[in-house]
């Protein structure tokens, strides 16, 4: 081996280097360099003060306490095969008094370890572990587990079920530099973690003419990593380098043309790492699907597909493909984010290569001409295209009728594909003399955001993709461009674009996190009532061609005590607040709900059931880009009967309100302690359309239980006020005094109290067996002493008594010394269960703790005067 270039901390993905998408600073790493260093350089130095800087905003953050909710963050280890067994640790928050581990998929069972039965405590939970049972039929994927406790159901975190014969290795230590290489044969999977500054080095060999790829599986597990992967030959020259192919994950390949060594080199790109920056790197020669094109077919439709990628028979290869009848989102497990998920779509699989979706177009396809300049469509159409090259745009011409509305659409952002589509749309006038002249009449860059300005919400549910509608003011012809702001093209760069008159259509996401804000930060929660507690879960609704019915959304699924009043999202709103509520006998209980939206379309209902998105990890964020988001499996939901609401809001008087728009309303409320309040409790509206930020608060102090919010309906930059009906929550946050987890503590109690007895015993126990072993010594001296003092005849007939005596004393040896043992454990387990008692009495002290309330959702009824004039 003669060198090794030095990794960059720069890539043309991120030419900056100082930040990645998730606002967090460089680390240095530990590769060889051909450079010195004379101390900390300014750069270096600007460096260190932004990681203290996000370190310390990330601390204030964690300092801000708040009612706890179950975090899981990890599970050790992530990965089990087919048929197989693997013993789980959980790791995370507040995973109190665990008893269950709930998996996505019903062949895999998971049952808590026990520790075995002692004298002081019965067969009981160790901890955080639990052993997972995976059947034989259960299929490779990625399933979700959701721990269970006193404090509900967890966060969901992606487990990896492999195939029975998958070579799953684990990275070993030390192999943090080329002449330390992990050697890995081809057609193995290894499992490792990136310490920080590091980078893990591994080699392989590939024989002629055999394409090998390494892929990394990261951010798809919920990995904090960001991975870049280096390919070099034995002679230290770089030959590929890639970041982000699938999402954060990076995918390299190799077509080696003579038997040779490699070495690749796996890497944080900013050189992070720890015990949360894990991954899978697999290294293969199997079937693997890069894209397929057409990337859509219309619903129960037979159609002719390329499937492009490697080691497939030539690089691409065709294939008639059925698709469903019935145009849905799939089910199970997406790593990607919201707006990919929930786009309809088949899930297909080529013989051993991996999955890819088809998407289920809303209008005949048509194949690009990749030829033509200007192709001339038919609408309806959905046209199946590619930017080939860089700076490409492509224009299609189409048949308008006066007075008619037509719906431009493009897929490309939400297909996974490096697309960032603009739509113009042009009107076309021919003069006499044959020349053409173009009218701009619409354009788009963007679909409408959902992205928070205020950063109170920050689950990404954005796509870059366009869309647009106009109405046509004459019979003629059209002219649609599209082009890719990123600029860049290629046989990937693949979009789809719908022309059709309007289809009314919506979909539902379905979003929750920690409900008290600070500092610009997001973190992930699992709603969870405490008795007579509400949570607000906010939907998202992504409205298809300008629908603007009424859309009616429902919780489903509910447990005895907690109920939901259904939330209406009128005209055209499209994110709102479904208030869940527990009465005050509400019992413990962890499940999936359903979240259901229907509307009415013509004669016909729409029913779409809402998914769920999460985000990933807590982190600081300053625009919608650098969220890391993405669906679950289902809609979870846990209620406390241990722990009541520190308060209850809701307005003095249940009723629809009416406002104009320019006045003011002012609603009445009224607030229920529990008596553990402190301080002011702070009330604002959230959830109403139109109000982007700064909205209208009033403070209620400490001992005083009303008060009255009054906001002005007038429009201007915050408001964008709308006349309609509309629903909103108010949200409230105050400080209360808590005590965590209670019951832990009185269960610790009663557990001492009786450990205490037990030792009070075991010690009298232990005394007696030390007096009984006393006195059998004594016996046996005092027999010995008589039986030498006897004749030789006499010693004979008295040896049988002395031997008795001797056999008493070892079994009182024996009992004291057992007895023995026993008190020490006593005394083990009464150390261990003060040390718990103190533990749990200090987690359970009174403390001052940030809390969130909700109230029911109020009606308004926003009128515009000037309608009827």
């Amino acid at each position: 081996m003669k060198y090794f270039y030095r990794i960059a901390r720069r890539s043309p993905a991120n030419k900056s280097g100082v930040y990645d998408r998730d606002g967090e600073a460089a680390a240095e790493p530990q590769v060889r360099s051909n450079r010195g260093s004379a101390g900390a350089s300014p750069s270096r130095l600007g460096r260190a003060l932004r990681v203290m800087f996000v370190a310390a905003l990330l601390f204030s953050d964690n300092a801000f306490a708040q009612l706890p909710t179950a975090n899981l963050t990890r599970m050790e280890p992530h990965v089990g095969k087919a048929g197989d067994s693997v013993e789980l640790n959980l790791i995370g928050e507040n995973l109190d008094q665990l008893t269950g581990l709930r998996f996505t998929h019903p062949g895999i069972a998971a049952e808590p370890v026990l520790l075995p039965a002692d004298d002081f405590y019965p067969s009981r939970i160790n901890g955080t572990r639990f052993k997972v049972s995976i059947a034989e039929d259960v299929p490779a994927g990625i399933y979700e587990a959701r721990a269970v406790g006193y404090f509900g159901l967890s966060t969901a975190r992606p487990f990896v079920v492999a195939a029975a014969d998958s070579n799953e290795i684990n990275e070993t230590a030390g192999n943090n530099d080329p002449e330390n290489a992990m050697p890995v044969e081809i057609n193995s999977i290894v499992n490792g973690t990136i310490a920080s500054r590091a980078v893990d080095w591994f080699k392989f060999t590939a024989k002629s003419n055999q394409t090998v790829l390494l892929e990394v599986v990261a951010e798809r597990i919920d990995s904090r990593l960001d991975s870049q992967l280096i390919l070099y030959d034995a002679d230290g020259r770089e030959l590929d380098r890639n970041r982000d192919t699938y999402g954060r994950d990076s995918v390299l390949r190799v077509r080696a043309d003579r038997d040779a060594e490699y070495y690749v080199a796996l890497s944080d790109i900013l050189f992070r790492g720890g015990s949360e920056h894990f991954y899978r790197l697999r290294i293969h020669d199997q079937p693997h699907v890069d894209y397929v094109f057409p990337p859509a077919g219309q619903p129960g439709s037979t159609g002719r597909y390329s499937l492009h990628g490697a080691n497939l028979p030539g690089e691409s290869i065709e294939t008639d493909i059925a698709l469903a009848n019935k145009a849905v989102a799939p089910s199970g497990f997406f790593p990607g984010q919201p707006r990919q998920g929930i786009l309809p779509g088949f899930v297909y699989q080529h013989g051993d290569a991996n999955p890819v979706r088809i998407g289920f177009a809303t209008a005949p396809v048509v194949i690009e001409d990749f030829a033509s300049a200007i192709q001339e469509v038919s609408i309806p159409a959905e046209i199946a295209g590619r930017f080939d090259q860089p700076d490409d745009e492509d224009s299609f011409r189409f048949t308008t009728k006066k007075g008619v509305t037509y719906c431009v659409e493009t897929i490309a952002d939400r297909m996974g594909f490096a697309v960032d589509p603009c739509l113009l749309i042009h009107q076309i006038d021919v003069d006499e003399q044959g020349s053409e002249t173009l009218t701009l009449v619409a354009d788009n860059d963007d679909m409408p955001s959902f992205f928070s300005v205020d950063g109170k919400d920050s689950i990404n549910a954005d796509t870059s993709d366009a869309a647009v509608s106009f109405t046509a003011q004459r019979d003629g012809p059209h002219q649609v461009t599209i082009v890719n702001q990123f600029g860049d093209g290629g046989p990937a760069h693949i979009y789809r674009l719908a022309i059709r008159q309007p289809t009314p259509d919506f979909q539902l996401i379905a979003t929750t996190e920690r409900p008290l804000a600070t500092n610009r930060a997001g973190y992930s929660v699992t709603p969870h009532l405490r008795r007579g507690a509400r949570w607000g879960i906010r939907v998202i609704c992504p409205r298809q061609d300008g629908f603007a019915g009424d859309i009616l959304v429902t919780a489903e699924d509910l447990p005895a005590g907690v109920t939901a009043k259904p939330l209406t999202l009128s005209g055209k709103t499209d994110q709102g607040i479904l208030v869940v509520s527990a009465d005050s006998n509400a019992q413990s209980w962890s499940g999936d709900i359903r979240i259901v939206g229907r509307a009415k379309v013509a004669e016909a209902e729409l029913v779409r059931e809402a998914r769920f998105a999460c985000l990933v990890w807590g982190h600081i964020f300053a625009d919608s880009i650098r969220v890391r988001s993405r669906l679950t499996e289902r809609v979870p939901l846990s209620v406390n009967q241990h722990e009541n609401a520190p308060v209850v809001i809701e307005p003095a008087e249940d009723k629809i309100w009416t406002v104009e728009i320019g006045k003011q309303l002012e609603i009445p409320i009224k607030v229920t302690d529990n008596g553990s309040r402190t301080g002011n409790l702070t009330i604002e509206p959230r959830g109403l359309f139109g109000m982007l930020r700064s909205p209208p608060t009033v403070n209620i102090a400490e001992n005083e239980s009303t008060g009255t919010l009054k906001f002005s309906f007038a429009p201007n930059g915050n408001f964008q006020v709308t006349a309609g009906h509309h629903q909103f929550s108010l949200h409230s946050t105050g400080v209360a005094k808590y005590r965590q987890n209670v019951k832990a503590s009185i269960d610790a109690v009663t557990d001492q109290q009786r450990i205490d007895k037990l030792v009070a015993q075991i010690a009298a126990e232990s005394e007696q067996a030390k007096v009984a072993l006393e006195q059998a010594r004594a016996a046996l001296a005092s027999i010995t002493q008589k039986t030498n003092a006897l004749s030789a005849e006499a010693k004979a007939a008295a040896q049988e008594e002395l031997e008795k005596a001797k056999l008493a004393v070892q079994t009182a040896e024996q009992t004291a010394k057992t007895s023995a043992e026993k008190l020490k454990l006593a005394e083990q387990a009464r150390t261990e269960i003060t040390k718990r008692v103190k533990s749990t009495s200090d987690t359970a002290k009174e403390k001052n703790t940030n809390f969130a309330a909700w109230s029911e959702l109020i009606t308004v009824n926003v009128i515009d005067p000037n309608e009827n004039k």
